[in-house]
């Protein structure tokens, strides 16, 4: 049986690169998962790597980006009917201040008919309600 894809947010990347975060045993766990497709937006990639440097330093990013590359990811392209439902994503929900990233990964997500988001920064996707289905499902 084929499990579905999962896109994957820049908190899910971070823990996974950086051995000093929180959730990294949790997210190597889930990785190691086979027969799981995870998919990368693009406009996750460079809030990850901000990230991991931000946190370990160059090298750490330059260690997570050899082991990423072996693992040959599938980037998602961000395409403008996507942005702009992110764009409208963050004028529905206001109030509740929506990081821009995760209201991209809500629309390509919608676009696609994923229904699975594997991120720690569940906030957003609990509160964001799609097009596609009642609610996300978050991981792990």
């Amino acid at each position: 049986m084929t499990m579905p894809d999962v896109l994957v947010d820049a908190s899910f990347l971070v823990a996974l690169g950086y051995p000093g975060d929180v959730n990294h045993q949790a997210a190597k766990g889930f990785a190691a998962r086979r027969g799981l497709t995870l998919l990368i937006p693009d406009v996750v990639l460079p809030e990850a790597m901000y990230n991991l440097r931000r946190l370990g330093g160059t090298p750490a990013a330059l260690r997570f980006a050899d082991v990423l590359i072996k693992q040959e990811p599938t980037f998602i392209p961000l395409m403008t009917s996507d942005f702009e439902r992110a764009i409208a994503l963050m004028r529905a929900y206001m109030k509740a201040d929506l990081d821009l990233v995760d209201c991209c990964i809500t629309a390509i997500a919608e676009r696609l008919n994923i229904t699975q988001i594997c991120t720690f920064d569940h906030r957003d996707f609990r509160i964001i309600r799609p097009r596609h289905v009642d609610y996300f499902e978050v991981l792990p």
